[in-house]
């Protein structure tokens, strides 16, 4: 049996004057809305080699920004750009986009799904948990349970950036929690998730 755990970061693309930039003009890798960056790790059996590929692909991101004169920032919401949606709800076809996120509380109709709250744009971390077995047949997790105990575990986090509880979306190789801010403890977050799994 394989326990892993995969991170995916989601970070701002910026100019000087701190207004948000398209990263796929870039050739930065970005989520489907088109106004944010994903540093996406690799799914590890082990924290060390997920803490390794944030931060190398968040150097690298920096890097690449600064040749443009432009900035990488870790930060849980923007203010809303309405200009800047509007332009990309077409080009990136949002209303042809389906929310698949689940929220354990029924009923709850605002989601991450879009990353538009209100008049901010919001940005998170996800943490992605598998089980296989050894051929890679996926082993189905208690979910609830997870995203209850990670809820619960990081609850000042969570509200303090104004994100969803119990958010979820099931994947093929397991499930996405997505109810982290972007700013959250990456190292902690990984080693929780790992916790959990372990126990489970």
């Amino acid at each position: 049996m394989k326990d892993e755990i995969g991170i995916e970061q989601e970070v701002w693309l910026l100019d000087k004057n701190n207004r948000i930039v398209e990263p796929g003009i870039y050739s930065f890798p970005h989520d489907e809305f088109g106004f944010l960056i994903e540093i996406r790790s690799r799914p590890s059996t082990k924290v060390q080699p997920i803490l390794d590929d944030v931060l190398r692909l968040h150097k690298a991101f920096k890097y690449q920004a600064n040749l443009f004169d432009l900035k990488i920032v870790v930060k849980d919401s923007m203010p809303m750009d309405q200009e800047l949606i509007d332009r990309l709800r077409i080009k990136y076809n949002y209303y042809n986009l389906r929310d698949t996120t689940v929220n354990l509380k029924p009923g709850t109709v605002l989601t991450h799904a879009t990353g538009i709250i209100g008049k901010h744009l919001t940005a998170g971390t996800h943490v992605h948990f598998s089980r296989k077995k050894d051929d890679g047949t996926r082993i189905q997790l208690p979910i609830r349970r997870i995203v209850r105990e990670m809820d619960n575990h990081f609850v000042e986090e969570i509200y303090n950036a104004r994100r969803i509880f119990g958010e979820f979306e099931i994947k093929e190789y397991g499930f996405e929690y997505r109810s982290l801010p972007a700013s959250i403890d990456i190292k902690k977050a990984v080693e929780y998730s790992f916790k959990l799994l372990k126990e489970s």
